[in-house]
């Protein structure tokens, strides 16, 4: 069992985290369906729900947001194997539409 504790809990407040989990790219695809299956609300970074992956261009990677039952925010993510481009914050169809337009 993994335990988190940040600067607050010594006087019982809960501290907010993010964790992120890396993914390999095909199964990220799916997870935004089978998050919100569930209820979950899977999330673009910034804050907006959907189902799917944003990508943050720089790195570049895409990614999934989610909240667990105490508020923190957890991460699906996955690198993507192409040419970094720091200008770029969007969806993964917009990433993909923009590489076939180059």
């Amino acid at each position: 069992m993994n335990g988190l504790r940040g600067p607050t809990t010594v006087h019982g407040k809960l501290h907010k985290c993010n964790i992120a989990l890396h993914v390999p790219s095909p199964a990220l695809l799916p997870a935004g369906e089978r998050l919100s299956a569930p209820a979950i609300n899977p999330q673009h970074f910034s804050g907006d729900e959907t189902t799917e992956p944003s990508v943050i261009g720089w790195m570049p990677s895409a990614q999934l947001y989610f909240r667990d039952g105490d508020g923190h925010s957890l991460e699906f993510i996955a690198l993507l194997d192409e040419f970094p481009d720091p200008g770029f914050i969007g969806s993964l169809s917009e990433w993909k539409q923009r590489n076939h337009a180059r």
